[in-house]
């Protein structure tokens, strides 16, 4: 039983590991859309938005009913929702470049506390 458990510990550790990996990479976009609204580079923005969002829902399936995560999963579908109207906004003729940039910032800050929950409570941060 002990052997069991130890290797079910270390694939629900290497999940984290990859998911921390995602939503890192996913702030790293999330901080270009910022960018690229200032550009106002609407494609991009588009693009990079839809990859956050595919990201964070990824994740949160990825993540299941764990309840010590529930917080998380919660800042991540925030972040997804918020992410699909920067997707909209982009779409639309006339775009709405205050909107977009106050939902990318409130994505970034929801992802950097996800990131540093993660780091904190499972010990990623010592890779």
């Amino acid at each position: 039983m002990g052997a069991r458990r130890a290797a079910q510990e270390a694939r629900s550790a290497e999940r984290l590991r990859t998911a921390l990996d995602a939503i890192e990479g996913a702030a790293n976009k999330c901080t270009e859309v910022g960018q690229f609204v200032r550009l106002q580079k609407w494609d991009v923005v588009e693009l990079r938005a839809q990859e956050v969002m595919t990201c964070c829902r990824a994740t949160v399936a990825g993540w299941g009913d764990e309840s010590s995560l529930k917080d998380s999963r919660n800042k991540l579908n925030q972040v997804a929702t918020q992410m699909g109207s920067i997707v909209e906004q982009a779409r639309n003729a006339n775009v709405d470049q205050q909107a977009i940039l106050t939902a990318q910032l409130k994505s970034v800050e929801n992802l950097a506390v996800v990131i540093g929950k993660t780091h904190k409570n499972y010990g990623s941060g010592s890779r």
